[in-house]
């Protein structure tokens, strides 16, 4: 059997082009030799399981009783009562499918009729009790369980810690999740945040799985040329390393789109090109992991991050938000990067705008001023100019059908407006952080490209200063990409403008390059 590009579950080494496994994790064995507890997180479809699967087979290997377990069978329940059978039942499961018989956890109904609260302690602890060697557990999905039922979870763990040993309790135990520590949910569905007073103080750290190297991706996307004979081009790889920064999901499902869907015959070498085209038809699937991301932009808590970061805002307007801001980063939305607050990677920075931009794509009716060329290019003076009387008619109903980023709608109306032209014949790329002050769009269209930056005036603001400063800025985003001329779009969305003095335009000249302002 061939193997695959794998997008779904732990890979299978038999069945999946692979890279070794524990190679990504962090340095864990000073934690396994020193009998610590800890924390591994990573965001989804990273590679977690298949790696610390791997890990517990080589702990086997040195004699050790290491054991993976999931508990995601206990997810949404916070009763401990009713949480703490199928933890136990988990761990049980686990061991009998990867321990000699001598080594594995006792029959769970032995346990099962003791007092709620305090289960997993005992059953733990006969279970170590058994054994002649370390008892090392790595529990996969460990942050689904909240409430209540967490906080006797780990208060049992806490308890076994300060008596584990050979024979005594478990030496390590490793919990495995998307959530760093910090993170974990100690808060009732439908009530106040629980104290967990020091449940937590135990475990000695909270570690991360890091992302493909570009050497990496070159060696997996290598694997399925030496299997099939088909290349993947220099090009082709050293693009797909760069707009997935190494994403383990991203990488696997682009190549797949490329080998499955756009270069099906081995013969042909698989192309930068192509990739291209797999990144615009992974922007429009519905994959379960592309579904959670867009359901984490709208969450509540997410917005206002997700605004900042499309607005270019200063890093003083996330103070509120340095939670979410966390969890963001572990979930692998988002990065730390030179000017604040990022997408991870630019297939997600494509992504977030795609996703609040849906209702204004569908909303918008077809054409109707000549956006093209006699030759067929791009008439961009022509687009913008349409975009300025579309957004006076549209902008008072279009908070309605961007209601997660109410301030950042002129911003998405634009990029709405210009993927529905753009979409088939061009691209839009879109580079923007928390702290970068803007948002510049490259719009590829054939041969042509157009840059274009967008600024905002508000209350506070004086127009000059930020046209003085966004012209600046699109000066050097025109020497970045080697253009000499570009368009600011500048949204003033002070309340008490006209569209009259809005849509003001005028041009400028910028360390040689020419400076199209528009206002709207």
């Amino acid at each position: 059997m061939r193997r695959s590009f794998n997008t779904t579950g732990p890979c299978d080494p038999a069945r999946h082009y692979m890279l070794p496994p524990v190679a990504r994790l962090p340095d864990m064995a000073p934690f396994i030799e020193e009998q610590l507890y800890f924390v591994l997180h990573a965001p989804r479809q990273t590679g977690k399981t298949t790696a610390m699967r791997a890990f517990a087979e080589a702990l086997r290997t040195q004699g050790v009783a290491a054991c993976w377990a999931t508990v995601e069978v206990a997810q949404g329940i916070d009763d401990t009562a009713a949480a703490e059978p199928l933890w136990i039942e988990a761990l049980h499961h686990g061991s009998t499918h990867q321990l000699d018989e001598a080594q594995q956890a006792p029959a769970p109904a032995g346990f099962l009729g003791a007092p709620a609260g305090g289960r997993l302690h005992a059953y733990l602890r006969a279970w170590a009790a058994g054994l002649s060697v370390p008892l090392v557990l790595l529990i996969d999905e460990a942050d689904l369980i909240s409430g209540p039922a967490m906080v006797s979870f780990w208060r049992q763990l806490r308890d076994g810690f300060t008596d584990r040993g050979v024979g005594r309790f478990p030496t390590s135990v490793a919990l495995i999740g998307v959530r760093a520590l910090r993170d974990y949910p100690v808060q009732r569905k439908d009530g106040p945040v629980i104290d967990p007073g020091s449940m937590f103080n135990f475990a000695a750290a909270s570690l991360t799985l890091r992302q493909y190297s570009p050497a990496e991706v070159a060696g997996l996307l290598g694997q399925h040329t030496e299997e099939t004979g088909q290349a993947f081009t220099p090009e082709a790889v050293a693009e797909l390393a760069r707009i997935t920064d190494g994403q383990p999901f991203l990488v696997n499902a682009l190549a797949d789109l490329c080998v499955t869907a756009l270069v099906p015959d081995r013969a042909a070498p698989v192309t930068a090109a192509h990739v291209d085209q797999a990144r615009a038809r992974l922007a429009d699937a519905r994959t379960p992991h592309l579904d959670s991301f867009a359901r984490r932009l709208r969450a509540p808590a997410a917005a206002p991050v997700i605004q900042a970061t499309i607005l270019g805002d200063a890093p003083l307007e996330l103070a509120g938000h340095t939670d979410a801001v966390a969890e963001l980063i572990d979930r692998g939305l988002l990065r730390r990067g030179p000017d604040g607050v990022e997408p991870a990677n630019p297939i997600y920075a494509e992504l977030i705008v795609h996703t609040l931009t849906l209702n204004v794509q569908a909303n918008l009716a077809p054409p109707w001023w000549p956006w093209t060329t006699p030759s067929g290019g791009l008439d961009m003076p022509a687009l913008l100019e349409a975009f300025r009387q579309w957004w006076r008619e549209n902008a008072d109903v279009l908070d309605m059908q961007v209601p997660y980023t109410p301030e950042a709608v002129a911003h998405l109306a634009l990029c709405g407006f210009l993927q529905r032209v753009v979409n088939g014949g061009g691209r839009v790329h879109r580079e923007f952080a928390a702290g970068r002050g803007a948002m510049d769009l490259l719009i590829s269209y054939g041969p042509d490209r157009f840059a274009i930056e967008l600024k905002r005036v508000r209350s506070r603001d004086r127009l000059e200063t930020v046209v003085e400063r966004g012209a600046a800025q699109l000066g050097r985003y025109l020497d970045t990409v080697g253009l000499d001329m570009g368009w600011l779009v500048v949204f003033d969305v002070r309340p008490d403008r006209s569209w009259e003095e809005r849509l003001r335009s005028r041009e400028l000249e910028v360390g040689g390059k020419r400076v199209v302002v528009l206002g709207a």
